[in-house]
């Protein structure tokens, strides 16, 4: 069982990670396939950061336990600290996009883009701009979660 100090820490370390993917190795490279490791390490740290909030809960008494699903931690998470609905909206869209890759049965590089495709050929995109924001939310994430320990 992971401690809320090191959850936070692998939090902070994962958004770090992210935005030098995406700041240092992605303009040199300039591959597609980098945004979504960049991606995959913002949610990391989104629900790293979940997983702190949840366990100082469960430290104090106020939840009787940490679900499993992300979908489910978060909506405890939000019964239990007063957060933004834009911090929510982020971390769900954030999960939904990380569903779509992983149920994907096409995904490619376009450009300066990665594509997700579904089953039914809608399509989701990953630019570097988009990410930028992301990185900028989950610093923002962090820092709320910090303050509600």
């Amino acid at each position: 069982m992971e401690s809320v100090d090191a959850a936070r820490e692998r939090a902070r370390r994962k958004i770090g990670v992210a935005d030098h993917i995406l700041t240092q190795t992605y303009p040199l490279v300039r591959d597609p396939k980098l945004l979504l490791a960049v991606l995959q390490n913002i949610f990391d740290s989104v629900d790293a950061n979940v997983e702190a909030a949840l366990r100082s809960l469960l430290e104090k008494k106020k939840v009787l336990h940490i679900p499993e699903l992300f979908e489910s931690r978060l909506q405890v998470l939000a019964q239990q600290c007063p957060l933004e609905k834009s911090l929510l909206r982020f971390a769900r869209e954030l999960q939904e996009t990380m569903h779509e890759h992983k149920q994907s049965p096409v995904e490619f590089a376009r450009k300066e883009m990665f594509v997700i495709c579904d089953s039914s050929y809608g399509v989701r995109t990953l630019r570097p701009e988009q990410l930028k924001r992301y990185v900028q939310h989950a610093r923002a994430f962090h820092t709320v979660i910090g303050e509600h320990l």
